[in-house]
């Protein structure tokens, strides 16, 4: 697969490591921030159809490919949420595969998923531009593509979303499509395990790996759309966890997640022999090694 998407030209500067969730302090207001200050947060629209549940494909346990799992994570084995499903013939090893944790930065998939959806009804446009107020710029963590009171497009939110998990333009995106509209579908989708709340935003190795696979075959949303969200994560520029060990070329569709007590990767692998989907949730902070460790060793297994 190739990616296909351009990098929009606001979005030019050099990407920045992973955020956190914890807002920065609040930035000096310039005249133009005392200007836009007043700006309420972006309200999603009501009463959106919901998602159809998505079925999927047949699976069968490969126990040799959990003992791979088991044996690279060792005693830290209860830290962690592993779910990995050959996608040519349906091998599925799970550890701990209903363990809940908080999703740090991997909601933003879950966002990505609404804004493609209400584009195709309609309720958004991708070259709509979202005001970045003095309120969203506080949740900046190094990577805002814009100055404050700047705007952004829909489709240049999403590129600094996902390919360099840039807070202020996930939670831009978040408030236009809806928090609330987010958690209903994630529940009509079949993430009953996942929860996306003010006071709750959690989810398991089951449902990421259940939403990757979704989006890999192409039913997430439609086959453009899905192409689409797949480009964007294949433009992925946190690679120090599944892809940093891998062999050069290996194309890894992924997305991080990082909190003081989280660590985290999900995605899509694009090796030699299957393609597969793989989620790691850990509550070890600073893990990133390990998970890398962890990703080569089940590369090794499948293309031995």
């Amino acid at each position: 697969m190739t990616t296909s998407l351009p990098t929009p030209t606001v979005l030019q500067a050099s990407p920045r490591a992973e955020e956190t969730q914890t807002p920065s302090p609040q930035p000096s207001q310039s005249a133009a921030a005392v200007w836009c200050a007043d700006e309420e947060p972006l309200t999603g629209p009501t009463a959106v159809p919901l998602s159809s549940a998505y079925a999927s494909t047949p699976s069968h346990r490969d126990a040799a490919l959990e003992e791979v799992i088991r044996s690279s994570l060792g005693d830290e084995v209860d830290s962690y949420g592993v779910v990995v499903k050959n996608l040519v013939n349906g091998a599925l090893a799970e550890v701990n595969p209903h363990k809940r944790f908080e999703t740090a930065s991997l909601f933003k998939l879950w966002v990505m998923y609404e804004v493609y959806k209400q584009v195709e009804l309609g309720l958004v446009d991708m070259d709509e531009e979202l005001l970045v107020t003095p309120y969203y710029a506080s949740w900046d963590a190094g990577s805002l593509p814009v100055e404050i009171c700047d705007t952004l497009t829909v489709r240049e939110a999403l590129w600094a979303m996902i390919t360099y998990s840039d807070n202020a333009s996930g939670f831009l995106l978040r408030d236009r499509v809806g928090m609330g509209n987010i958690h209903r579908d994630l529940q009509a989708l079949g993430l009953a395990e996942s929860a996306f709340r003010p006071e709750n935003v959690t989810s398991t190795a089951a449902d990421m790996a259940r939403f990757l696979e979704m989006v890999v075959l192409q039913a997430a949303v439609s086959r453009e759309a899905s192409r689409e969200m797949l480009d964007l994560m294949l433009a992925q520029q946190v690679r120090d966890r599944l892809p940093a060990l891998l062999p050069p070329g290996t194309e890894v569709a992924n997305k991080t997640g990082n909190l003081p007590e989280v660590t985290h990767d999900v995605g899509i692998v694009y090796s030699p022999q299957p393609t597969y989907v793989i989620a790691v949730l850990s509550d070890e902070s600073g893990d990133a090694q390990f998970i890398a460790l962890l990703s080569r060793a089940i590369y090794d297994y499948f293309n031995r």
